[in-house]
């Protein structure tokens, strides 16, 4: 097994973002080599911010595993590992704004822009051969969202899923592989006030929704965090990894925000301009403006 094998570019791919790490943000784990490792032996989802980098291990119960590690070294020395050894487990790593630590778990508490705003989100991805889950299953990214753009109230949180299954696209093994989710990617849903994996086109089949459908759908759903992850009703074990997490779109979003996962020691050379967004995220005394901005178009 070659963990070090090249990268496969998916055919979706509009953004390429194998590149060097010095144009990422370095998010480096708590702990020295061989880095985190956070666990849950529990049934409740369980979370553990990482620094204060806005990332979180989160959603994490049933032995699910996540952490910053050398298992499977990307861009570095490190990558989000993630293993899964039961239907019920499940382990996430999410960036989220101005964070709640809730019954021992993460909610996102501000806004990073309006879905609108999105253009691409980028992420790279490895499952191990040793993982025997069905063979279409990967790290899935999702993009969590407040649907009516107020966050007072939450009964519309949720948001939307891309998993190469419902892109026509196979799933690699022992090879790191990029994906970029674009306006015409396809993207279920859970939450948002509509249920789960709701069929917004009328089409009698709930997995082909493009990004630009459901913008179109929730003009006012702004953005509140990202989210990538394995488990929750994956029927045997999961072993791989997440690096090179991206987005860019317009407004807020106009320049490009890269994360590379890492263990100190890294030469990494965060590129200039994204920083600043790290802390961008609108919070509720902006809300109303927004809300009445994306009204008004």
């Amino acid at each position: 097994m070659n963990r070090l094998a090249p990268v496969i570019a998916s055919t979706v791919l509009t953004v390429v973002l194998a590149g060097s790490a010095s144009a990422q943000i370095p998010v480096l784990a708590n702990n020295p080599a061989p880095g985190d490792l956070f666990t849950n032996p529990g049934p409740s989802n369980q979370g553990q911010a990482i620094g204060a980098t806005g990332w979180y291990y989160n959603n994490v119960r049933n032995n699910g595993q996540v952490g910053i590690r050398t298992d499977y070294p990307r861009n570095g020395n490190g990558s989000v590992f993630f293993y899964s050894g039961s239907g019920a487990a499940k382990a996430d790593v999410e960036y989220l704004v101005n964070a709640a630590l809730i019954a021992g778990n993460y909610f996102s508490a501000g806004i990073i822009a309006p879905l609108s705003d999105l253009q691409t989100l980028t992420y790279e991805w490895y499952r191990d051969s040793m993982s025997t889950v069905p063979a279409s299953l990967h790290p899935a990214v999702r993009i969590l969202l407040d649907a009516d753009g107020d966050l007072s109230t939450i009964g519309d949180r949720g948001g939307l899923v891309w998993e190469r299954a419902y892109n026509s696209l196979p799933v690699p093994t022992d090879t790191w592989v990029a994906d970029t989710i674009t306006d015409t990617s396809f993207l279920w849903n859970f939450g948002l006030g509509i249920g789960f994996a709701a069929d917004i086109d009328g089409n009698a089949y709930p997995y082909d929704e493009t990004l630009l459908e459901w913008k179109n759908y929730f003009p006012n759903a702004v953005i509140i965090g990202f989210s990538m992850g394995v488990g929750s009703g994956w029927n045997g074990i999961f072993q791989g990894a997440v690096d090179s997490i991206a987005w860019q779109g317009t407004g807020p979003l106009a320049n490009l925000t890269s994360f590379n996962f890492e263990l100190a020691g890294t030469p990494v050379v965060p590129e200039p301009g994204t920083m600043a967004l790290l802390g961008a995220g609108l919070m509720l005394g902006g809300l109303v403006t927004l809300r009445r901005a994306r009204r008004n178009r």
